[in-house]
Parts: C-alpha cells; sequence; structure tokens
C-alpha cells in the first residue's frame, strides 16, 4: 500500500510539474486524495524538485501549459478590473452630477434672459431697474416718482421740459415737495454735468489704452501673421489684455449714458453691467459726502472705473466657480448631511473671505484709475480726496468702529479698505495725478479757451489773419 502511494505521488508530481504552482496544488490536493500529512509533505517536495526539473529543460512548452492553465484566471482578474473601473466611474457621476446639474439649470436660466430681454428690452430693462432701485432702499411709490434720470448730451431745457407736468404738479399741491423736487432737480444736473466729463475722459482713456496695447501686442506676432489681415484680428482676439480693453471699449460706447438720481437714505454710488451706459447715486450720498464738483467727479470717475476694469464681471465669475465648488464638496460630505449645516458655515465663511480680499484689492485699483480720470476731467484731486476723509468722520461720529482700528479676523470681512487708509492713498497720489499733468492734452480745450478770452490783442490778431486770408 504504501508503495502503491509513492508511485501514484511521483508520478502526480511529474504529470502536474508542467501546470501553474497554484493550479497544480488546487488539482492535486493531498486531503483530496486521502493522503497522510507526512505522505503530503513528500509529495510537495516531489513536486517543486519536478517543475524546477520541467521548466529548466523545456521552457518553452511550461510556459504554453502555464499561459493555458491560467486563462480562465486572467479573465477573473479582467472581469474584476473592468468591474472597479465602472465602479470608480459611477462613484464620480455620484459626486459631480448635482454640481453638473448646478451649472445647467444656471447655463438654461442665463439663456433664457437672454432671449426674454431681446423679445421686451424695454419691459425687462424696467424690471431690472426695479430690482436695482429695490437694493438701495427705493421700494415706495412715492420715492419711485421721484427717480430722476438725465441722458448724455442732452439740453438742459429739453431736461426741465421732461419734468415740467410734475413741476406744475408739486407746485399746486405742496409747496414744500416741489421745493425738494427743484433741489433734486439742481443734484441732476450737477451729477450729469459732473458725469458726462467723465464719460468723456474714460473714453479717450480706454482708447489710448487700447491701442497701446494692440501695439504692444503686434510687435511679438511672428512676420508672417502681421502681413495677413484676418490672421492678425485673430490673433489679437486671443491676447488677454487686448480682450480686456476691447471689452471696457464696448462698455463705454454705444447708446448715450444715463445719470439716475435715486431718493434713497442709504448713500451709494454704482454702476452695473445688468443695465448698461448708467450712472446711480442716491440723494443721500450727495447730501451726506459730497460737497464739490471735485468730490462727485472722484466719486464717479471710481465707479466708471470698475467697469472699465471688469471688477463686476470677475465678481461673477467668481461667484459661480465658488458656489459650484461648494455644492461639490458638500456631495462628498461622509456623513450623509449630518455635517451639511456646518460644513455650509464654514464654505460660506471662507468664500466671503475670499471674495472680501478681491473686493478691497478692486476697490484701491478703482481709487487709482479713479483719480487719474479725475484729473483727466480737469478736477481738483486733492480737493476730491476730503470725500473719503469726510466718510471715514461719518463712520467714526455714527459710534461705529473706525475701520481703520479693526483688527484680527472682523478686518478679513471688510469688502472696502479703510475710508481714511484711502484717504491718504489718495492725497498722495495726487501729488501726481492732477489737472496741471494733463493741462496739455484732456484740459487743452478749456485752457485754451480760457486763454483766448482774457487776451483780446491774440484774439484781435486772429481775426485780422482770418480776414486777411479770406481777402
Amino acid at each position: 500500500m504504501a508503495m502503491f502511494q509513492r508511485s501514484f505521488l511521483l508520478m502526480s508530481t511529474r504529470r502536474v510539474a508542467s501546470l501553474h504552482p497554484k493550479t497544480a496544488l488546487l488539482s492535486l490536493s493531498p486531503s483530496s486524495h486521502g493522503i497522510s500529512r507526512s505522505s503530503a509533505h513528500m509529495f510537495h517536495r516531489h513536486y517543486f524538485h519536478s517543475c524546477s526539473t520541467l521548466w529548466r529543460r523545456r521552457p518553452a512548452l511550461a510556459y504554453h501549459r502555464f499561459s493555458t492553465s491560467t486563462s480562465s484566471a486572467t479573465k477573473e482578474i479582467s472581469r474584476n478590473t473592468t468591474s472597479d473601473k465602472w465602479r470608480r466611474i459611477a462613484r464620480f457621476a455620484y459626486y459631480v452630477r448635482i454640481p453638473a446639474l448646478v451649472l445647467s439649470v444656471y447655463g438654461i436660466g442665463y439663456q433664457q434672459g437672454i432671449m426674454d430681454f431681446a423679445r421686451e428690452k424695454e419691459v425687462m430693462e424696467a424690471k431690472i431697474l426695479q430690482t436695482v432701485l429695490a437694493g438701495v432702499g427705493c421700494t415706495s411709490p412715492e420715492d419711485l416718482e421721484m427717480v430722476l434720470i438725465a441722458h448724455e448730451g442732452e439740453d438742459w431745457r429739453t431736461v426741465l421740459s421732461r419734468f415740467r407736468d410734475k413741476f406744475q404738479m408739486f407746485r399746486a399741491q405742496d409747496d414744500e415737495r416741489y421745493r425738494e423736487y427743484h433741489h433734486r432737480m439742481v443734484m441732476l444736473r450737477d451729477v450729469a454735468r459732473v458725469g458726462e466729463k467723465i464719460i468723456k475722459v474714460a473714453r479717450s482713456y480706454v482708447k489710448s489704452k487700447l491701442a497701446e496695447v494692440v501695439r504692444e501686442a503686434v510687435k511679438q506676432l511672428p512676420p508672417e501673421v502681421q502681413e495677413d489681415e484676418n490672421r492678425l484680428y485673430e490673433a489679437l482676439e486671443k491676447i488677454e489684455e487686448v480682450e480686456q480693453w476691447t471689452k471696457a471699449m464696448r462698455h463705454l460706447e454705444g447708446d448715450p449714458w444715463k445719470f439716475v438720481l435715486i431718493p434713497s437714505v442709504i448713500p451709494n454710488a454704482f454702476v452695473s453691467e445688468i443695465l448698461p451706459h448708467r450712472i446711480f447715486i442716491t440723494t443721500s450720498m450727495i447730501e451726506t459726502f459730497i460737497e464739490s464738483d471735485d468730490e462727485m467727479a472722484l466719486t464717479m470717475g471710481h465707479e466708471v472705473s470698475h467697469l472699465i476694469l471688469g471688477h463686476s464681471s470677475n465678481r461673477n465669475s467668481f461667484e459661480v466657480f465658488f458656489r459650484t465648488a461648494e455644492i461639490l464638496l458638500l456631495s462628498l460630505d461622509p456623513t450623509e448631511g449630518l455635517l451639511s449645516l456646518a460644513f455650509m458655515t464654514f464654505l460660506a465663511s471662507v468664500r466671503h473671505v475670499i471674495g472680501a480680499e478681491f473686493s478691497r484689492n478692486d476697490e484701491r485699483e478703482a481709487d487709482e484709475l479713479g483719480i487719474k480720470l479725475c484729473a483727466m476731467a480737469c478736477f481738483d484731486t486733492k480737493s476730491a480726496s476730503e470725500v473719503f476723509h469726510r466718510m471715514h468722520l461719518a463712520d467714526v461720529e455714527s459710534g461705529k468702529q473706525a475701520a481703520s482700528n479693526r483688527t484680527g479676523l472682523l478686518s478679513f470681512f471688510d469688502s472696502h479698505p479703510p475710508s481714511e487708509e484711502r484717504y491718504h492713498s489718495l492725497l498722495e497720489e495726487s501729488g501726481e495725478e492732477n489737472r496741471e499733468k494733463y493741462e496739455d492734452t484732456t484740459c487743452v480745450s478749456s485752457k485754451t479757451i480760457f486763454r483766448d478770452a482774457m487776451n483780446p490783442q491774440k484774439l484781435s490778431t486772429t481775426d485780422a489773419d482770418t480776414e486777411r486770408a479770406r481777402v
């Protein structure tokens, strides 16, 4: 019996030596043949000896039998790999489905808004205007009736004729309201007069910057691109800086600008990309902080600078990106919603802090360009800077902590730099950006007119030269 078992083991080991070790051990397990532990030990010893001998003498045959015996195992591994691949794809789709849905809804809403605006432009503008006015507290019918609008280039007699009926109505009903309405018409006149000068120099500035950027960009392009007009335009459109100043030009050019005076207790001045070619300013802003045309010019130049520099577009892009990221991170919540509330609070704080940092930088950039526009429009920039000092004093007098003294975490949530800091920065900047710097460029027309008016001899000489030229 023992001899028979040994012979069986030897034959078995020779037969399976060419198989894969794992397959051989499974197919010839000693327990499946009723073999004792000592016999099993001898079986494994003879098996590995036979394997090494056979694979050393006949490697090609060993490889062939190894490949054939493992085909089923390879298929099983392939199936597992495919299953893991689809499982990862499904997991990825699970995480991104909500942000993708949000972006899709945003895109659909954006397209629908464009179509609605194109179909009913005046109706949509009126609705958007009501929303903008409500944002500064102008909601009652009495306040909406007192909203005054002046158009760029419009003769003031035409403006008065548009409001003649209201003048007569207020004068017949209530003298006090008539005087208030007359006072606001004077405000609107000042706003329109200063605003037109700011818009004029802003267009000039953007045109010069666009021309400068295009010239520098063309120099960097290859000669073959410069010679081909179509390729040149395509290359220029792809340059980021050229695109920025092209958008700024489009923001300023087009329809005449409108200057909107809003009756509100909230001091504010702003521009809006959804209602282009408009400058909004509240009566409280003028009555509380603005005491001269110079300060009005700096205020309006600051707001137009936001539009030129594309701050509104950048802010909207930031909001869309960050809110989408919030939704994506919330979809990764492993607690299935238990920590979502705390997570949302944390993300909202982070978004607010980052947004406030961007906003403070935008305000500083708008201050720098705003004082330049103010100087180009021939206003006194040093005197204009006082508006920010007045804002700082108003914060202190109203009981609010001065922005310049805020430290720690609170300062990270401020959307504007401290008014005192802005005042000192603008006061220093006014030493370089002032009307004397532009008296030979943008201020030359006014200066020439006044000089000629005060010099009758030069005027008479010019008239004599003109008369001789006619003869």
